[in-house]
């Protein structure tokens, strides 16, 4: 993990953050439909499996200093994500420390198109 002042000693995955993941982001074919990624592509069927698939294979030691917003600090992670449709694909998660709190909150997830694992 790269350094910075603080480091989360955590995570926090909120529900509400996965079932985003489960909601069509744009007309079919358009780009950006998280929706299809994680359901036709990954196979899942719930957003609590979704959750459940990234909090097994993020740690702190995945997690990446990449800048800080006036909320906190925001970290990401890239992480091979296997699903339920048999199908491995690397994954960009994005995290935020905020200045009064020491876990890492999920902030997003999306398919990782240019690689990210070195």
């Amino acid at each position: 993990m790269a350094s910075s002042d603080t480091s989360p000693e955590g995570f926090e995955f909120p529900l509400e953050k996965a079932e985003y993941l489960f909601s069509a982001g744009a007309k079919p074919g358009l780009g950006g439909d998280k929706q299809r990624f994680w359901t036709v592509v990954m196979g899942f069927r719930s957003p609590a499996a979704i959750r459940a698939a990234i909090l097994s294979v993020v740690t702190l030691e995945t997690l990446v200093y990449q800048s800080q917003n006036e909320y906190g600090k925001i970290y990401r992670a890239y992480l091979s994500l296997n699903g339920p449709s048999g199908l491995a694909r690397r994954v960009r998660t994005v995290w935020i420390v905020e200045f009064d709190r020491t876990v890492a909150r999920f902030v997003t997830a999306v398919p990782d198109r240019g690689g990210g694992l070195p």
